[in-house]
Parts: C-alpha cells; structure tokens; sequence
C-alpha cells in the first residue's frame, strides 16, 4: 500500500486532530466521533484522487470507527484531568515547591538517621531538597511520556493491522474494470 495512506500515517493524522482539540472533546464521546468524521474527510478526498483500490480504505475506515474513539478517549480523559491540575498538587506553584523542600530536608534528615539506612553523605538532605523544588516538572513530564506512549501503542496497534486492511483489497480491486475490444465488424460482441 502507498505509504501516505497506510494505517500508521493515517492514524497519526487523526490523532493529531482529535490532540489539537483535546481539552474541549475529551470528555464528549459524540464530540469525539465528530472530530474523528472530519479528520477523515480530506484523507478519503486525497485517497480518491490518487485511484487506489476504495476497499483499502474503506476497511481502514471502518476500523478507525471502531476502535480509535474509544480508545483516545481512554487515554485522553486522565491526562486532561490531570493537566488541568496542573499534574501535581497545588499545580507546583510556589507553595507547594516550598512544602518540597521541607519535605526533602526532613526525609533526608531521617535518612541520615535511621541506623538501618546506609546513608553517611551530610549533603544527601540537600540534595533531595533540591529535588523536591523541581518534582512538579518531573511529575508533568513523566504523565506527558506517559501519555505519549499511551498515543504510541494506539498507532503500532493499527499498523500491526496494515496486512488485514491490505487483504480487503482483492485482485479484481487492482485490476480495474475489464472491457472487451470492439469488433472489427462494427457488430457488438457476443
């Protein structure tokens, strides 16, 4: 199959349609299967213009219909939930920064006490100090990976299904329509 249409590339497409407009569908399954319909509009357009066989595309419609709304919405929904949230608590902002750091002198301060824990280092306190000042970036960056992946395995899922959506396509589909020559009598074939 030509590599503009196969299901990967168009999957992405329709995904990066449905992210542009993530914060105001997520939470609306019609909405969602809207924004999925318009996004495939101009592909089907430029996928008949080229004149490749429609049951490609027709079955990786179908398939699309399917599945992908429910499962962006799966993945969509927790993330836009925590990013309005700002991921952490408080949003990270100065306040809660502040807790951090408290909270990282104290538990490093234990550390360095607990008989139990092999830690000897006077700057470890310090350090998770540091470290809790810059949690709200490592907690906004870790849910955005993970969402990412999340977005990743919805699209190898699709292009693992690329050879079923090119089996759609039997050999009369690339054949094109069969005619016959006329006769040399001027008569029409029989």
């Amino acid at each position: 199959m030509n590599d503009e249409f196969a299901a990967r590339r168009v999957v992405t497409e329709v995904i990066g349609h449905l992210e542009r407009r993530r914060i105001d569908i997520a939470h609306d399954e019609r909405a969602v299967r809207l924004e999925v319909e318009r996004s495939l509009e101009p592909l089907r357009a430029a996928y008949c213009e080229t004149g490749l066989p429609v049951p490609y595309f027709a079955a990786l419609e179908r398939e699309l219909r399917a599945t992908l709304p429910r499962r962006w919405q799966a993945a969509a929904r927790p993330f836009t939930g925590l990013e309005a949230r700002g991921f952490s608590w408080r949003g990270g902002d100065v306040v809660a920064r502040i807790v951090y750091v408290f909270l990282g002198l104290v538990v490093g301060g234990l550390c360095l006490r607990a008989p139990f824990i092999p830690i000897w280092e006077k700057w470890f306190p310090f350090a998770l100090a540091v470290g809790g000042w810059w949690l709200p970036e490592a907690q906004a960056a870790w849910h955005r990976r993970h969402y990412a992946r999340g977005l990743g395995a919805i699209v190898r899922d699709f292009g693992a299904r690329q050879p079923a959506l090119e089996g759609a396509v039997k050999l009369a589909d690339l054949m094109g329509p069969v005619s016959t020559p006329p006769s040399s009598s001027g008569e029409p074939p029989r």
